[in-house]
């Protein structure tokens, strides 16, 4: 019995300590799970017009809904996922950043434009600023990178990027011609990752985690974890109101509504004036011939081939 027991003892015991390892991730997993739906439902993430104050999301999905439960359950959750209306879109950008502070400490700041080339391909300019501890003063200079991302309204991405900037104190002793022996340049690359948060159609928050590599010792390389809002998205970075965004057939009738107004206008002016004789009009028309426009169509769209101007294509 007693060995046993001491055998039940020696197996119990590292059992107990790898059910206490366990529970520790599981509990980990659990605080990161809850902590992530708590943040998605405070940027409103639930909502389905999350982005109707962009003119592309709410041409898009301002129809109301149609069918069944089903379809219409359907919509509200690719609505709520859906951030495709970014495509071509640009918009300022200003974060900031610091690192883990035990291998080298920094922070810095960055303010510029990021541009969305496709719903899951971006890039971002920005002027920066960072002091460096490692190289030893504060530099200002530019920092680029390029993400790619899903198209969602939280959007996982990675990405790298390069930053190249002056040393401030150096260039100050520059521009008073004094000699100086500290780091004048610092360059660095560095892959990133993080996430993107569409709190609406036009404004959206990142975090990021990047490790730098810089040019001045490998025992300078530091991690750097970066927050950044991006406001004003939108086409021009304009807030269009419903109806300024038109197609080309709309353009066009309005062109041909414009036209008729004005000749009605002409007809008008011309009947109120004197009658002064065929003879005095034909003059006034051989000094002022009318203008040479084609008679309205009766469909309000113009084909190609009879719109004012067209030109044959040329043939071999």
């Amino acid at each position: 019995m007693e060995k046993r027991l001491g055998q039940t003892k020696c197996l119990r015991l590292p059992s107990s300590r790898f059910q206490g390892a366990e529970g520790e991730v599981l509990r980990g997993r659990r605080c990161l799970f809850w902590v992530s739906l708590l943040t998605v439902a405070a940027s409103g993430c639930f909502s389905s017009k999350w982005a109707m104050d962009h003119a592309d999301y709410r041409k898009k999905y301002e129809k109301p809904y149609e069918g069944g439960h089903v379809q219409k359950l359907g919509r509200m959750a690719k609505q709520m996922l859906d951030a495709r209306h970014v495509s071509d879109d640009s918009g300022w950008y200003i974060g900031g950043a610091g690192s883990n502070f035990r291998d080298n400490a920094a922070v810095g700041f960055e303010a510029g434009e990021t541009t969305y080339s496709t719903p899951w391909l971006s890039s971002k300019v920005a002027l920066a600023g960072q002091l460096n501890s490692g190289a030893g003063n504060g530099f200002v200079g530019l920092n680029t990178a390029v993400h790619v991302s899903t198209p969602t309204r939280v959007a996982p991405f990675v990405g790298a990027g390069l930053f190249g900037g002056v040393d401030v104190g150096t260039a100050f002793d520059a521009l008073n011609h004094e000699e100086s022996t500290d780091t004048n340049f610092l360059g660095a690359a560095y892959p990133e990752a993080g996430v993107h948060v569409w709190l609406t159609g036009r404004t959206r928050l990142s975090a990021s985690a990047s490790y730098w590599v810089t040019n001045s010792a490998h025992d300078h390389d530091f991690w750097y974890y970066g927050l950044g809002l991006t406001f004003n998205f939108g086409p021009d970075a304009r807030r269009a109101e419903s109806g300024e965004l038109i197609r080309e057939d709309e353009l066009v009738n309005r062109l041909l509504d414009e036209r008729e107004q004005r000749q009605i206008v002409d007809r008008t002016a011309t009947s109120e004036l004197p009658d002064v004789g065929v003879r005095a009009t034909d003059e006034l028309d051989a000094a002022f011939p009318p203008l040479n426009l084609p008679p309205p169509p009766s469909r309000r769209v113009l084909s190609p081939e009879d719109s004012p101007g067209y030109v044959d294509p040329p043939t071999d």
